[in-house]
């Protein structure tokens, strides 16, 4: 057995357990270089103690693959983005060869940002992703695809020297920038993303577009410590307005810090980057080898309002409308009050539940009936793209509405056996900095461990 699992054969979750919280296996891992890790004899320790105890093994992700939070490992600091899946995850996965091998394809069907997607190229495999947030998939995109340093170096060039005051992007009617930006900052986003369009396409295109998003936040007065933007107010406000940095210059370092990220990256690129997990198979298409994904919370994260600063710079939603692009989104939350009664859930687990929180909230009660159906939806389309005797790795937390505890992973669980696939393994990891969501007085809590479970398709 593994010497940094020496605790784990004994040790499995029980009900008292998920609700008080236990101890984490493999907390004595400090360091340990990954060249030489053993991801297969982990694996094989995790599984023979849920084997010998079937119930969901107690785990530490960051102990047991110790990359420490926010390392700079390859391209995963390119571009924050909200609720980003722990690296930590996908690399062991990835890695354990009775999941997949050099050449296989991996698929996130929720990908976001494309943590998944840069662990598989990073590992030799190839990767495939699905996201309804088109800045999402821009950044993506991005991190994915190498791109020398010297066709960085000449477009920086190129673009910086292009800079006219004169010729502009406009800002869509998305939101109001006047009370995000100063005029200006406008004037200067809107010229530098004129320069970007005009002097680049293709890869180096999305690669710059995708720095110019990481700057918009930066250079706005959004309070930089939340995900979704709030302005900020008083001397926050004033102080963030003396120190923020001057544009062109803050633009060049994100480049050139995100180029040598970039040459990390191995020279391949992802096959594809749908728009939906819902989009099915299709004969003549490779299916993946293995799905690593964290789909989205019922209510519990804003993506798009999180993203609407850049998307409104980019022009990134259907007719220059938020509500339009949130409404592609799985787990979103504005709804019209005639929607309320309009479905059932369909999981049959979740009805007492959900007629608890209806009880309280009808409208957090619709979020989370919504939510369920489509995630049965995306189901079928993920299981469909999943080859016979292929692994799916869902990463899935529970939490609160409106007082009651919401058993989200136990309810996907039942949608994804519904459509066939079984039960290999399951883990729980305490969540400890994941920047889920901003907790809602009376409708949410936070969500504080997160389960993986492990499917096999027969």
């Amino acid at each position: 057995m593994n010497e940094f699992l020496r605790p784990l054969r004994a040790r499995s979750l029980t009900d008292s357990d998920l609700t008080a919280g236990a101890a984490p296996i493999s907390t004595q891992v400090k360091t340990r270089d990954l060249k030489t890790w053993n991801f297969d004899a982990d694996l094989q320790s995790l599984q023979e103690a849920y084997d010998a105890n079937g119930s969901p093994i107690s785990v530490n992700f960051r102990a047991l693959v110790p990359l420490g939070s926010g390392v700079d490992r390859a391209t995963h600091l390119f571009h924050s983005y909200p609720a980003k899946l722990l690296l930590n995850i996908p690399l062991f996965f990835i890695n354990c060869t009775k999941y997949s091998r050099p050449n296989d394809l991996v698929y996130d069907p929720f990908s976001g940002s494309g943590t998944v997607l840069v662990e598989a190229l990073l590992a030799g495999r190839r990767a495939m992703g699905a996201d309804a947030n088109p800045l999402a998939r821009l950044i993506a995109k991005a991190k994915t695809t190498h791109i020398t340093s010297d066709i960085v170096t000449a477009a920086l060039d190129a673009v910086i020297s292009g800079v006219d005051a004169a010729r502009q992007v406009p800002f869509t009617t998305t939101i109001k920038k006047d009370i995000w930006f100063s005029e200006a900052v406008i004037r200067s986003l809107g010229s530098l993303l004129y320069s970007i369009r005009n002097n680049t396409n293709g890869s180096v295109l999305d690669f710059l577009e995708s720095c110019f998003s990481a700057c918009v936040k930066k250079v706005s007065v959004s309070d930089p410590r939340l995900s979704v933007p709030v302005r900020l107010k008083g001397e926050a406000l004033e102080k963030h307005i003396i120190d923020s940095p001057d544009l062109i210059e803050h633009f060049k370092k994100v480049v050139m810090a995100n180029c040598a990220r970039l040459s990390k990256m191995p020279e391949g690129c992802i096959s594809k980057i749908y728009t939906d997990a819902r989009q099915h198979h299709l004969d003549g298409e490779a299916q993946a080898d293995l799905i690593i994904t964290s789909p989205p919370y019922a209510g519990a994260q804003k993506y798009i309002r999180a993203s609407s600063l850049s998307i409104g710079w980019l022009g990134m939603a259907p007719a220059n409308q938020l509500r339009e692009l949130e409404k592609l989104n799985i787990g979103r939350e504005h709804f019209y009050k005639s929607d309320y009664n309009a479905e059932s859930a369909s999981v049959s687990s979740a009805a007492e539940v959900l007629k608890k929180i209806k009880a309280v909230n009808p409208l957090r009660a619709h979020i989370a009936v919504t939510y369920l159906r489509e995630m049965d939806d995306a189901a079928e389309g993920i299981v469909s793209r999943l080859r016979p005797n292929g692994h799916l790795v869902l990463v899935v937390g529970d939490n609160m509405i409106c007082g009651h505890n919401f058993s989200t992973s136990q309810f996907v669980k039942d949608i994804f056996s519904r459509k066939g696939l079984t039960t290999t393994l399951e883990l729980v990891d305490d969540i400890r900095s994941r920047g889920l969501m901003t907790k809602r007085n009376k409708t949410a809590g936070t969500i504080e461990r997160e389960h993986v479970i492990v499917f096999q398709k027969r």
